[in-house]
């Protein structure tokens, strides 16, 4: 396959089961993400990589990073919430560690970031797996970025569930050149 056809072919994969990438795929998958567009080389990015009964704990704070928004939650959507963080066999929490710099912004560098995301995602589907970005309120929430470690000025981009596709994927539409693009002439 051409690699153009492979990058038009990308899609999310929502239902994933077992078996997640063992550590030499996952290795060659973050190295070829890690070549994302970085303007002056920070790498101010951060993956932290969730499986096993890591993925309970996961869950557990997102119930309670739920339950401070919403105190009333009852226990079935408590359940759901918690939930959310076994749908998949590894999380991959892509994270934004921007630093104050002169010449480089903030932005450029969660961009860099967002560019990591996305590298994982055709990565991981370069080696036979699948994944999909979500986000959400609990990527915003400070007792998230707390509860994961992070510092109050890191950015959560996404969470990346991976795994194994467990049926075959429908790809969604997606914009044409002529939906999204227009000549620009001064």
């Amino acid at each position: 396959m051409k690699p153009i056809d492979f990058l038009s072919s990308r899609m999310s994969v929502s239902k994933l089961m077992s078996p997640a990438p063992n550590d030499a795929v996952l290795e060659r998958v973050i190295n070829a993400a890690c070549r994302a567009p970085d303007h002056g080389a920070l790498r101010a990015w951060r993956i932290l990589i969730v499986r096993g009964d890591s993925r309970s704990a996961l869950g557990d704070l997102m119930v309670n990073v739920e339950r401070e928004t919403d105190p009333n939650l009852d226990e079935s959507r408590a359940a759901a919430s918690k939930q959310k963080a076994m749908r998949a066999p590894m999380i991959m929490v892509v994270v934004s560690a921007t630093q104050a710099h002169s010449k480089i912004p903030a932005i450029e560098q969660v961009l860099a970031a967002g560019c990591v995301a996305h590298g994982l995602l055709l990565a991981l589907q370069a080696e036979g797996f699948g994944a999909v970005w979500k986000t959400g309120a609990p990527c915003y929430a400070a007792s998230m970025k707390a509860g994961l470690g992070l510092q109050p000025t890191d950015d959560i981009v996404g969470f990346l569930y991976v795994g194994t596709p467990s049926a075959p994927q429908q790809d969604s539409p997606r914009p044409k050149m002529h939906d999204v693009t227009r000549e620009w002439t001064g």
